[in-house]
């Protein structure tokens, strides 16, 4: 399944919903880079973060296969504002996953009791449920077809032979993309009149 390097369309629909908050992965004439999509001057630009020094291609080639777990998409009119993250059950994922890796990942449960093989929910949710499974989520340039339509794969970044700091600053990259948006967001969190009364009730009545 070919890079989706033409069509601009997709990655600046995504760009406006988000996805230059995630670090991507990518790999050209046999370097490696992880980095952001950024804005410069109206157009996107991919700015590398230079971790990947010294690293070739055939080190990170199992997350262009075994390794993807998912895809991020546009879908509109869902209850998150954000892109969505859709797990395996989801995707036409190029590779079949073994049935041991199947039973795995169905394991892979986040606190609301979502599992990372069927997950369906904004992409930070998806990320984090990841990140507390000791996945490590990347996006790549890589078209993956879904049940809501193109997207753009996702990879664990535990399927690359690459040194432990590596793995380290990468995971700290996602976390911290992560973090600075699950501080209590608004469209995961949903309480109430009663529930928001006995929570703060006694602060608006001293």
């Amino acid at each position: 399944m070919p890079e989706i390097s033409d069509t601009l369309a997709l990655y600046n629909a995504m760009f406006e919903r988000g996805l230059g908050e995630f670090p991507m992965l990518r790999h050209r004439n046999g370097k490696v880079y992880i980095g952001f999509l950024v804005k410069d001057k109206s157009q996107l630009v991919f700015k590398d973060r230079g971790l990947c020094e010294g690293i070739t291609s055939s080190q990170v080639a199992p997350c262009w296969d075994l390794g993807i777990v998912g895809a991020i998409v546009d879908v509109k009119g869902k209850a998150w504002e954000s892109l969505s993250f859709l797990g395996p059950d989801h995707c036409n994922i190029p590779v079949d996953l073994s049935s041991t890796r199947r039973r795995v990942m169905g394991r892979l449960v986040a606190g609301t009791g979502e599992n990372v093989l069927s997950f369906f929910g904004s992409i930070y949710r998806g990320f984090e449920t990841m990140l507390a499974n000791d996945l490590m989520p990347l996006v790549m340039p890589l078209a993956i077809e879904t049940k809501e339509g193109i997207g753009l794969a996702v990879t664990d970044f535990r399927f690359a032979s690459v040194p432990m700091d590596l793995l380290i600053k990468v995971h700290d990259l996602v976390r911290t993309a992560v973090d600075r948006q699950m501080t209590l967001r608004v469209e995961e969190v949903h309480v109430d009149d009663s529930e928001f009364e006995s929570l703060f009730g006694r602060f608006q009545h001293q």
